[in-house]
């Protein structure tokens, strides 16, 4: 009897074991997290640029598992002091995923990051300085100076179509305005001191004439000049 019991006992533990072992196979081995890190070159990192534009390289970043690049992997950006992220797509064959950075308004340093999640080393964080932009070129065309000696100088000036004409009063020009003799230029509004600017785009050829209604008058009396806009 004894011997009997025995042996049930070492073949229930045998089936233990078995059923141990075969649901430990099921389970299968762990997969290794992914890797997100900066390209040795061209990571995008520390550029400068103009204050609301892209910066001139796409942000980068290298995704791998062991040491092998995934591809099909989507990258979470975020760009700060206003700024904003465009264009982002996900890792490539090579494991590489790019975005494009645009600055936002703030003159100084601007930070971006990069997430993916659950992955080693996420999120990266990536800087930019970003510096004054350049200042919007004069308006096309011509300049015509508003002058205390009662004239216009240029009186008559030549433009093409779609460029604009610019009348500048001195601090010691005087009242003046700008009076079209038809409908176009309109009117500056009612005669005023310098320092003033006022600017017109003339998109149809033509020829103007305008005149200062304290000075001057239509058909070229006292104080007129004329614009000549030309065709393209």
């Amino acid at each position: 009897m004894c011997r009997s019991g025995i042996g049930l006992l070492v073949v229930g533990t045998s089936l233990a074991v078995l059923g141990a072992a075969c649901s430990g196979d099921d389970r299968g081995p762990s997969q290794s997290p992914l890797v997100i890190e900066k390209p040795a070159t061209k990571s995008g990192d520390q550029q400068t640029g103009p204050v609301g534009l892209a910066l001139g390289n796409p942000l980068r970043v290298h995704i791998t598992r062991d040491g092998e690049p995934v591809e099909g992997v989507s990258v979470t950006w975020i760009a700060g002091q206003g700024g904003s992220i465009e264009d982002a797509v996900e890792s490539d064959e090579l494991g590489i995923a790019v975005a494009v950075w645009t600055l936002g308004p703030g003159i100084g340093q601007h930070v971006a990051t990069a997430e993916v999640d659950g992955a080693d080393n996420s999120p990266l964080s990536y800087t930019a300085t970003a510096e004054p932009g350049e200042p919007p070129p004069p308006p096309p065309g011509a300049t015509v100076q508003v002058q205390s000696n009662n004239v216009f100088n240029p009186a008559i000036v030549t433009i093409t179509e779609g460029q604009s004409v610019t009348w500048v009063w001195s601090e010691e020009s005087g009242l003046h305005n700008v009076v079209p003799d038809g409908v176009e230029p309109p009117t500056s509004g009612e005669p005023e001191q310098g320092p003033k600017t006022y600017t017109h785009t003339f998109q149809n050829p033509g020829r103007y004439r305008y005149y200062c209604s304290e000075h001057g008058g239509p058909d070229g009396a006292g104080m007129s000049g004329e614009v000549l806009v030309q065709g393209n």
